[in-house]
């Protein structure tokens, strides 16, 4: 799918979305401060050049911590996206193409594994797993990937009753070859739109879950944990809670503008 460059809202997230990345990836491997290294006489200092975002209560170094921790909700945003992708296309195109029986019982199930909230899913699994990324992911995709594939199973029933789908069954293909070469490439751009904003939406799930005390624990940093951790400064040292919600407000908003901006270009590509 071709994006133009006049989209300003994509373009706006993409250069939002790299210069987090370059400073979640490039911070924490060439900072002289880690993430989890305490020092006692440096406690509750304010910004400096030393220490950008000033230092928390164990005298840690908040801009190492804030970076580390958009590293960690980028990999449960983009690792959930990921998984939920393949299993929603996976799911919705054999419902989608097999049609009848198989279709109703698929979707019935889909929709029993929906009925149950999604956070529920991602508390228990943290309770059983432990608070950690793999059991975050596994709770977020349990029934992350619904909505996907209840879109490309309502993709693939318009598409397969096309010309071009009924051309390549007389010419003898298959129906994995009709599925692979005219199918889900046609529907690539509903597809694209939905598994950009899981991004997001993983990533606000993840912060949340940390920040109530049942998401990713200490001494991992995850942005939720951080905003957790300087709660009980918030009135002392608001600075502390700030930066790591306003990259987080950043982070989320980025996604946002990256899927609206294809959300776009697909309406016009659709139109024109």
């Amino acid at each position: 799918m071709r994006v133009k460059y006049r989209n300003k809202l994509f373009l706006s997230g993409i250069l939002l979305l790299l210069l987090l990345t370059l400073l979640a990836v490039f911070v924490p491997a060439f900072s002289p401060y880690s993430h989890t290294g305490q020092n006692a006489e440096i406690q509750n200092t304010a910004m400096s050049l030393a220490h950008p975002f000033g230092t928390d209560k164990f005298g840690r170094d908040i801009f190492v911590r804030v970076w580390y921790g958009t590293r960690i909700s980028l990999a449960v945003g983009i690792g959930s996206a990921m998984i939920c992708g393949v299993a929603g296309i996976f799911f919705g195109s054999i419902a989608g193409l097999a049609g009848g029986k198989t279709d109703l019982v698929l979707m019935r199930a889909a929709d029993v594994i929906d009925a149950i909230p999604s956070l529920l899913y991602v508390i228990l699994i943290t309770l059983v797993m432990g608070a950690n990324v793999g059991s975050i992911l596994l709770g977020i995709c349990i029934s992350g990937w619904i909505d996907l594939a209840r879109i490309v199973r309502g993709e693939v029933q318009r598409l397969k009753t096309r010309e071009f789908c009924t051309a390549a069954r007389l010419a003898g293909a298959g129906a994995g070859r009709i599925l692979l070469r005219h199918l889900l490439p046609n529907a690539a751009g509903p597809v694209i739109v939905n598994l950009t904003f899981m991004i997001p939406k993983a990533i606000f799930t993840e912060a949340f879950l940390s920040f109530v005390g049942v998401g990713i624990s200490a001494p991992v940093a995850s942005l939720g944990t951080l905003i957790q951790d300087a709660r009980s400064q918030m009135q002392v040292y608001p600075s502390q809670m700030l930066f790591p919600i306003l990259v987080l407000c950043i982070l989320i908003l980025s996604m946002n503008f990256i899927g609206a901006g294809l959300e776009q270009s697909v309406r016009q590509i659709e139109e024109g």
